[in-house]
């Protein structure tokens, strides 16, 4: 696995990597010579044992979509009554976290538009998601890693707490950190 990966993954998964979010994701592109696999694989193994799962969600040429999450936290998340009806609206007709997210993939593929579902799978409050639908994106009251519409003390409380994470953990990592000693177990 490369170091370049993982500092990728550090930087855009810090949160996640902490508990503090039930998703991640990022996009990579392999240097020259670097397997996109293998660093897959590589991570995976670090992961597995604390909890978090690592999904490419896209592969293309240039590099792919990389999915890292922790299967309990989206389980539940998946459970709420609201972000099943709101998914059922979208076209999920099962809401176990595998076929979820083999729709949410096929989507991603294959729609025109990237689908703003994707914020319910990185754990961005439902009435911010169903927001920047309605408002096409635009109208938000502060925005960090989404466009907060609702409970913007909360949103801003929460966007202050995950680039708090990631500063940490990249130092944390720069200074030889592994990627499995900085992951909170599940």
């Amino acid at each position: 696995m490369s170091r370049r990966f993982e500092e990728t993954l550090i930087r855009h998964c810090a949160a996640t990597l902490a508990g503090h979010k039930c998703a991640s994701l990022f996009s990579y592109q392999p240097e020259e010579g670097e397997s996109f696999e293998d660093n897959l694989i590589g991570v995976s193994r670090y992961l597995v044992e604390k909890g978090v799962r690592v999904r490419l969600l896209k592969r293309c040429r240039e590099g792919g979509l990389v999915y890292v999450f922790r299967p309990r936290q989206l389980e539940a998340l998946l459970a709420k009554p609201d972000v099943r009806a709101f998914l059922a609206s979208c076209g999920y007709q099962d809401f176990s976290v595998n076929v979820c997210l083999s729709t949410l993939s096929k989507n991603i593929r294959c729609e025109a538009e990237f689908p703003h579902e994707i914020g319910v799978f990185l754990g961005y409050p439902l009435n911010d998601v169903i927001c920047f639908i309605e408002n096409k994106g635009c109208g938000c009251g502060c925005q960090g890693c989404w466009k907060a519409y609702t409970n913007l003390d909360q949103a801003q409380r929460v966007f202050a707490l995950y680039q708090k994470c990631r500063e940490v953990y990249t130092r944390c990592f720069l200074r030889g950190f592994s990627v499995s000693r900085l992951t909170v177990a599940a």
